[in-house]
């Protein structure tokens, strides 16, 4: 009889941080969760395959969904969400802090792009993740909170609702006030900057494209994820580049700043810059 090896993954894979990477698992608050998801979705386990990647160095588990409404972003009507861990054969691999999704079962998911892949991945692995089901007394549908959001019952629900749950049209509710409310920058934070790319406005002027290069936490109702997209206007003078940084994009959601850098002359792109909001 053959041995099934088992492997208990002491990783914690980022929530932010590409499979290959690693970080520890970062708490988040509902209003975090929310901006940092490009998309939030509720859907359906259709199937599931758990399979060497490409290079034959990790299991991953690939769920197909089936989408039944969009509270943030443009899914498809069907995605795919890549998990780290599963079984193939004789090799199962389990990570901490994440979750499986169950077969045939609903859930409201919160989505980010895997880089350089049409598939998705959780959002702070566990925390993103909510499933639903229709309660036996009432046929009203809930959610069940990951044990990391219960924290989140305390703000929403009142009394007489089952103890880490919440019923769904609430949580909708609750979420689509968050993405509504747009997003406020503080004065005062400061951001690393990646330039990514440049376009003319005439002499001595250019159009800037940056990404920030690390995760930031400004307070706990606000996340700016490594890569979120920041925009501004460069003005040649006396042989100086000086950017006027006005704009960021956090997955979807635009958000006014106001910032300035200075650079020697030449070509832009490629360049590092620390951006202080005023």
């Amino acid at each position: 009889m053959k041995m099934r090896v088992w492997l208990f993954v002491a990783l914690l894979a980022g929530w932010m941080i590409p499979p290959a990477g690693a970080t520890t698992l970062i708490s988040m608050s509902l209003d975090q969760l929310t901006q940092a998801s490009s998309d939030i979705v509720r859907a359906r386990v259709l199937s599931q395959e758990a399979r060497w990647n490409d290079a034959h160095t990790q299991i991953v588990t690939i769920t197909t969904l089936e989408v039944s409404q969009t509270l943030k972003g443009h899914a498809s009507s069907t995605v795919e969400v890549q998990q780290a861990g599963g079984v193939v054969g004789n090799w199962s691999v389990y990570v901490p802090g994440n979750t499986m999704l169950k077969p045939q079962s609903e859930y409201l998911l919160f989505l980010e792009p895997e880089t350089g892949s049409s598939r998705y991945h959780l959002v702070g692995m566990t925390q993103g993740a909510y499933r639903v089901y229709q309660d036996g007394a009432t046929h009203e549908e809930r959610v069940i909170l990951p044990l990391s959001r219960l924290q989140v019952q305390d703000q929403m629900i009142g009394a007489g609702n089952p103890a880490g749950t919440f019923p769904l049209p609430g949580f909708h509710k609750y979420v689509a006030t968050i993405v509504n409310n747009g997003i406020q920058i503080p004065h005062g934070l400061t951001m690393s900057v990646a330039i990514v790319s440049t376009e003319s406005r005439g002499a001595g002027r250019l159009h800037v494209y940056g990404r920030t290069t690390t995760d930031l936490f400004p307070n706990q109702n606000l996340v700016i994820p490594a890569g979120t997209e920041v925009e501004g206007e460069a003005v040649m003078s006396g042989g100086k580049w000086t950017i006027y940084w006005d704009e960021m994009n956090v997955r979807g959601v635009h958000a006014q700043i106001s910032a300035t850098s200075q650079e020697p002359g030449g070509s832009l792109r490629g360049r590092s810059v620390v951006l202080n909001v005023r």
